[in-house]
Protein backbone atom coordinates (compact mmCIF):
# COMPACT_ATOMS: atom_id res chain seq x y z
CA UNK A 1 0.00 0.00 0.00
CA UNK A 2 1.57 3.27 -1.08
CA UNK A 3 1.59 6.64 1.04
CA UNK A 4 -0.77 8.17 -0.94
CA UNK A 5 -3.43 5.61 0.07
CA UNK A 6 -2.34 5.05 3.46
CA UNK A 7 -3.08 8.88 3.97
CA UNK A 8 -6.48 8.71 2.82
CA UNK A 9 -7.35 5.98 5.12
CA UNK A 10 -6.27 7.50 8.03
CA UNK A 11 -8.38 10.48 6.67
CA UNK A 12 -11.72 8.35 6.24
CA UNK A 13 -11.00 7.18 9.92
CA UNK A 14 -10.43 10.35 11.58
CA UNK A 15 -13.90 11.33 10.03
CA UNK A 16 -15.57 8.61 12.04
CA UNK A 17 -13.80 9.01 15.04
CA UNK A 18 -16.26 11.15 17.61
CA UNK A 19 -13.66 10.94 20.85
CA UNK A 20 -11.97 14.24 21.09
CA UNK A 21 -9.05 12.15 22.83
CA UNK A 22 -8.42 10.23 20.04
CA UNK A 23 -7.83 13.56 18.20
CA UNK A 24 -5.98 15.48 19.95
CA UNK A 25 -3.43 11.96 20.67
CA UNK A 26 -3.75 12.37 16.76
CA UNK A 27 -2.72 16.41 16.46
CA UNK A 28 0.11 15.43 19.53
CA UNK A 29 1.30 13.13 17.33
CA UNK A 30 1.96 15.20 14.62
CA UNK A 31 2.75 18.67 16.34
CA UNK A 32 5.69 16.36 17.59
CA UNK A 33 6.76 15.24 14.52
CA UNK A 34 7.42 18.51 13.72
CA UNK A 35 10.13 18.47 16.00
CA UNK A 36 12.13 15.87 14.80
CA UNK A 37 15.69 16.91 13.91
CA UNK A 38 15.96 17.89 10.35
CA UNK A 39 19.78 18.91 10.67
CA UNK A 40 22.74 19.96 12.51
CA UNK A 41 23.81 23.01 13.45
CA UNK A 42 27.93 24.02 12.67
CA UNK A 43 28.01 23.16 16.44
CA UNK A 44 26.88 19.72 15.92
CA UNK A 45 23.66 20.57 17.84
CA UNK A 46 20.61 19.23 16.57
CA UNK A 47 18.06 21.27 14.95
CA UNK A 48 14.05 20.55 14.25
CA UNK A 49 11.95 22.06 11.93
CA UNK A 50 10.19 24.09 14.21
CA UNK A 51 13.65 25.47 15.16
CA UNK A 52 14.87 26.24 12.23
CA UNK A 53 11.50 28.06 11.06
CA UNK A 54 11.65 29.90 14.24
CA UNK A 55 15.58 31.48 12.89
CA UNK A 56 14.26 31.53 9.32
CA UNK A 57 11.41 34.09 10.57
CA UNK A 58 13.66 36.27 13.13
CA UNK A 59 16.15 36.32 10.35
CA UNK A 60 13.58 37.72 7.63
CA UNK A 61 12.53 40.46 10.40
CA UNK A 62 15.99 41.40 10.93
CA UNK A 63 16.28 42.07 7.06
CA UNK A 64 13.39 43.71 6.74
CA UNK A 65 14.53 46.41 9.88
CA UNK A 66 18.12 46.81 7.79
CA UNK A 67 20.31 44.19 10.07
CA UNK A 68 22.50 42.95 8.13
CA UNK A 69 25.77 43.52 6.17
CA UNK A 70 26.33 43.58 2.66
CA UNK A 71 29.31 41.17 1.30
CA UNK A 72 30.81 44.67 0.71
CA UNK A 73 30.99 45.42 4.53
CA UNK A 74 32.10 41.96 5.77
CA UNK A 75 34.64 41.69 3.12
CA UNK A 76 36.39 45.44 4.79
CA UNK A 77 35.45 44.34 8.26
CA UNK A 78 37.64 40.68 7.21
CA UNK A 79 40.43 42.92 6.40
CA UNK A 80 41.62 43.85 9.77
CA UNK A 81 41.77 40.28 11.09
Amino acid sequence: MDLQTQKLILIEQLLHVDDSTVINKVREILDNSESNTIGYELTGQPISKRDLLKKIEVAEKEFKEGKYQTIDEVGKESEGW
